[in-house]
């Protein structure tokens, strides 16, 4: 399992993303990247697909500060939960 964080140096998001790997290599034993994006971006991707993002560059433009941390935390367990081949299958009696 593989992230990449993608985030906006000037709008100050660095910490947060340092913050943001350490939890998932922490809770997850997961590989993250931290790696510096576009204006205004904050962007996680999980095996090479966006699973959290601020939006597009309008939303960037306008919104000021990163996606909250709990709309990061509920999209990546969404996408951990839905990858295929991750489920327990329970055979009938």
């Amino acid at each position: 399992m593989e992230f990449r964080i993608l985030y906006c140096q000037p709008c100050g998001y660095h910490e947060r993303a340092e913050d943001l790997a350490s939890e998932l290599r922490e809770q997850l034993d997961a590989k993250v990247t931290v790696e510096e994006g576009g204006f205004g971006q904050f962007d996680v991707l999980l095996n090479g697909t966006l699973v959290a993002s601020k939006g597009g560059l309008i939303k960037r433009m306008l919104k000021h500060g990163p996606p909250s941390e709990q709309l990061v935390r509920d999209a990546i367990n969404r996408a951990l939960a839905d990858r295929k081949g991750d489920f327990c299958k329970i055979e009938p009696r």
